[in-house]
C-alpha cells in the first residue's frame, strides 16, 4: 500500500511544501516552547514574525502549483497515450494532483494555529511590560 505512494517523492514540489512547513515549524516551535521570554524573545519574535506568516501563506500556492503540475503533465501523459489504458493514466495523474494540494493545506493549518499561539503570548507579555 505504501509501495504505491513512493512516486509522490519525485515531485519538487512536495519537497518544497516539506522544507518550508519544517522551516516554520521549527522556528514557531522554538519561540513558542523553547526560547525564554524576556526582551531579546520580544525582538527576535518581532523579526520573525512577519517572515513566518508570509511562508505559511505559500504553502497553499505551493500545493497549487503541485496541483497545476499535476493536471499539466496529466493531459501530456493522455496525449501521448492515444487512449490506452486513459483511465489509468487519468486516476494515477489526478491522485498526484490532488496530493500535493492537501498537503500544502494540512501543513499551513498547524503552523497558523501556533502563530495565534505566539501572538497571543507576545501581546501577554507586552501588556505585563
Amino acid at each position: 500500500m505504501l509501495a504505491d505512494y513512493l512516486f509522490l517523492l519525485d515531485s519538487a514540489v512536495i519537497w518544497a511544501i516539506l522544507a518550508v512547513a519544517i522551516f516554520c515549524y521549527g522556528l514557531l516551535i522554538e519561540l513558542c516552547f523553547i526560547s525564554k521570554v524576556n526582551d531579546i524573545w520580544y525582538g527576535r519574535t518581532l523579526y520573525w514574525v512577519t517572515c513566518i506568516k508570509t511562508t505559511l501563506a505559500s504553502l497553499p500556492l505551493l500545493g497549487l502549483l503541485g496541483t497545476i503540475m499535476g493536471l499539466l503533465a496529466t493531459f501530456f501523459r493522455m496525449s501521448q497515450e492515444n487512449g490506452f489504458n486513459i483511465q489509468e493514466v487519468i486516476s494515477g495523474g489526478i491522485a498526484e494532483a490532488m496530493f500535493t494540494t492537501q498537503l500544502g493545506l494540512i501543513m499551513v493549518i498547524p503552523g497558523l494555529l501556533m502563530l495565534s499561539y505566539l501572538h497571543a503570548k507576545m501581546n501577554r507579555w507586552a501588556a505585563l511590560n
